[in-house]
């Protein structure tokens, strides 16, 4: 299992000293990354994850895509064939998204609409 946390964990430590500090994109996205948070987090602490589980479960094939990592913006993402990770790099959530079923998805994979099926929060270092 690769630690695809720590990865995550740096670009996002990165992106917000570095980046949101001196772009007005960036502070805008920053923003509103924080207003969803302080608005769902509590549904959101319901279904934590550990990331490198979730990046195994859902794209085993994440290492030949690495090139796929998209790191710009608030979103890193880890992309395969069928499933694109979506990792928030301010609020500390991520949800999956189903390219075939075009839809985010809950933790067994069945599309669902319900934001809160749909958003898992991040398990810090310390709880995985």
């Amino acid at each position: 299992m690769s630690d695809y946390k720590q990865a995550y964990s740096d670009i996002s430590k990165d992106y917000i000293e570095n980046v949101v500090p001196y772009s007005d994109l960036d502070k805008a996205r920053y923003d509103r990354s924080k207003a969803r948070e302080s608005k769902y987090n509590d549904a959101w602490l319901k279904q934590k994850v550990n990331l490198n589980e979730i990046v195994d479960q859902f794209v085993p094939e994440v290492e030949k895509f690495s090139e796929k990592h998209k790191k710009g913006g608030v979103k890193y993402e880890f992309e395969g064939d069928q499933y694109v990770i979506k990792c928030d790099k301010v609020a500390g959530y991520l949800r999956i998204y189903d390219k075939i079923a075009k839809s985010y998805c809950k933790l067994d994979g069945s599309p669902s609409d319900s934001l809160e099926d749909t958003h898992f929060k991040i398990k810090r270092r310390e709880e995985m």
